[in-house]
């Protein structure tokens, strides 16, 4: 495999804009049944972290390393941006809570990756493992105390899609890019098709795709349960197939490489744009006439917002001072911790 893989530089790109795109459409309050941003809500959430999860799984192969950067990488930042966001809520809104056990906004995928990649030196001895989180996927939302606290429901749900990366080689994803491209259009039109008709089905929440909640806090049996998990997760990797398949291994564009770029800074955008989403919350609540149009004019505004978040997030000089601020926390203990876990 040579140097640089811009195919998963631009596959995090992709992935980055609609973890941005997806949270800013829901915040406005123009989310009813059939609306276009909850179509693309449904369509983004069904693949988004599963990519996300996929792809850390597999770069995750030299388990040493993952447990040795765990907590400067995951935990570390983990603990600052729930202080950070905490403090954003407490002078937006006036009010705010922490609970370090409870993940507010999008952290939770923080504490689930510090869970897999300090655990993957012991999870990749386990035999089966692959089958054995599958049976966890599927399960995960029968057992009631598994729930937002300490992300526990997403750290189990999720595992499958990790341990699936982490398990895949790079010849596995040349079989899928060898595919005709053609082929990928009737399960992509087949799987926007379902999100647009599940988005008018009043008993379908959005919650089934989230795994945050167990099946009883969501009001589903557990058959239910299992049936919603199998077609979410066949789904998830189909969509898989499907960008693996279309999405070119290449700086994008050649000239300059932006999309690529932003890919590989995909942790600061991530961790930034959830002030943007509390702004946002909050003049959804003033009823600003920017944000009061429903329908395409909304999504309209909240795609420019999005774009705009993802790149200005992206830039190398703010990743480059994200790293040296997290460097710099980490260092009074990290080497006490890494000579710890060696």
């Amino acid at each position: 495999m040579k140097e640089r893989n811009y195919l998963f530089d631009n596959y995090k790109a992709l992935l980055i804009f609609c973890v941005v795109f997806a949270h800013f459409l829901r915040i406005g309050g123009h989310f009813g049944v059939g609306s276009p941003s909850k179509v693309i809500y449904i369509i983004c959430f069904s693949f988004m972290m599963e990519g996300f999860f996929f792809i850390s799984g597999y770069f995750s192969k030299n388990v040493d390393k993952c447990r040795t950067k765990a907590v400067e990488t995951l935990l570390l930042p983990y603990v600052v941006f729930m202080i950070l966001s905490f403090g954003a809520r407490y002078i937006i809104f006036g009010t705010a809570h922490l609970h370090m056990i409870r993940p507010t906004h999008a952290m939770w995928f923080l504490l689930v990756m510090f869970y897999y990649r300090f655990g993957i030196k012991t999870l990749s001895k386990i035999p089966f493992i692959l089958p054995l989180s599958a049976v966890l996927f599927l399960t995960a939302g029968a057992i009631p105390f598994f729930g937002p606290v300490l992300a526990a429901q997403r750290a189990c749900s999720f595992l499958v899609f990790f341990m699936l990366g982490y398990c895949c080689k790079w010849e596995h994803i040349e079989k899928v890019r060898k595919i005709p491209h053609w082929i990928m259009i009737l399960p992509m039109a087949v799987l926007v098709g379902i999100s647009i008709w599940l988005s008018w089905t009043e008993r379908f929440s959005v919650g089934l795709l989230l795994f945050k909640n167990c099946n009883n806090a969501l009001h589903i049996s557990f058959v239910e349960g299992i049936a919603a998990r199998v077609l979410v997760g066949f789904a998830a990797l189909i969509w898989l197939a499907i960008w693996f398949n279309l999405l070119p291994d290449k700086k994008l564009p050649a000239k300059g490489g932006l999309i690529s770029q932003i890919g590989q800074n995909t942790m600061t955008v991530f961790l930034m744009h959830v002030f943007v989403r509390q702004i946002l919350k909050w003049a959804s609540r003033q009823d600003f006439a920017l944000l009061a149009p429903g329908g395409f004019i909304y999504v309209g505004v909240m795609l420019i917002i999005a774009l705009a978040c993802v790149y200005l997030f992206s830039r190398p000089i703010v990743a480059k001072a994200y790293d040296k601020s997290m460097h710099f926390l980490y260092k009074p203990f990290g080497k006490a911790y890494e000579f710890m876990v060696k």
